[in-house]
């Protein structure tokens, strides 16, 4: 079993983030939930004896930092924060006006970009404060939920695949920042799995597709292998850098071995 006890999941009301805080609860971690939605987590709650609860809603940047306060106050043994929180839209910029479906209005591209990138990027700084001060020389774990497709993207999701990579980018040069820290910094990778995600846009993917869906992995199957991974450990003791099977894996690899001589060059490891 992995070593760190108690987690914080944020973004754990559905998909992913909920299955983490079943799974992890069903080993006997401590687990504290976080998300905008409170009815979800009040049944989370009430399905999982013990479970904390904070109400955090990442597109509010001016909230958070008094939210991960309130957590590492209520929770100060929080020794992993896994952030999950992500939205997906279907965006097409030759759209000629906002009937059609896909225009790229300004509120759908701000709160994407807020939700996948700037959101998870004012967390870290808080989190890294707290784990600094709370933490200083014992292990810790902060984990970004990305996506294959900020490796490999698909044209439908434009915003989403750049703030996917735009975060993969933002984990690697983290982690390097904290390497002398005793936290670990890693990044989950999820290939195409079946959650509320795409939703609201499955249809017309697969129409834009050929007329076939993906085929996806179950959320509970696919979550088993991130609980696994993240109890994996480097020759250095932290935890393995990427979490990742299937496509994403394979790009992963592809993309260190491509760049990662250039990167040491600038005295960047991938």
């Amino acid at each position: 079993m992995t070593a760190f006890q108690t987690i914080l999941i944020v973004g754990a009301t559905s998909g992913i983030g909920e299955e983490l805080a079943r799974q992890y609860h069903a080993r006997g971690k401590n687990v504290i939930v976080s998300g905008r939605r409170t009815a979800r987590l009040d049944t989370l709650a009430a399905q999982l004896p013990g479970v904390g609860i904070i109400q955090m809603d990442i597109q509010d940047l001016g909230a958070l930092p008094r939210q991960i306060d309130e957590a590492f106050i209520t929770f100060p043994a929080i020794d992993a924060v896994i952030v999950n929180a992500g939205i997906q839209i279907l965006l097409d910029y030759t759209a000629d006006n906002a009937s059609t479906i896909g225009y790229p209005t300004t509120a759908d591209i701000t709160k994407e970009i807020t939700t996948n990138l700037t959101g998870p990027t004012v967390l870290a700084r808080c989190v890294i404060e707290h784990f600094r001060v709370s933490r200083p020389s014992q292990a810790s774990l902060l984990a970004f939920v990305t996506s294959g497709l900020g490796l490999v993207p698909v044209t439908m999701l434009p915003i989403y695949c750049a703030t996917k990579s735009a975060l993969h980018y933002f984990t690697v040069i983290l982690r390097n920042q904290l390497k002398n820290t005793a936290i670990s910094v890693v990044e989950i990778l999820p290939p195409y799995v079946k959650t509320e995600l795409d939703v609201a846009h499955a249809d017309e993917m697969a129409k834009r597709l050929g007329g076939k869906k993906p085929q996806g992995m179950s959320v509970k199957e696919y979550v088993a292998s991130v609980v696994r991974g993240l109890e994996v450990t480097e020759m250095d003791g932290k935890i393995q850098k990427y979490v990742a099977e299937g496509m994403p894996r394979a790009a992963v690899e592809a993309w260190v071995q491509a760049v990662g001589p250039m990167a040491q060059m600038l005295h960047t490891d991938l």
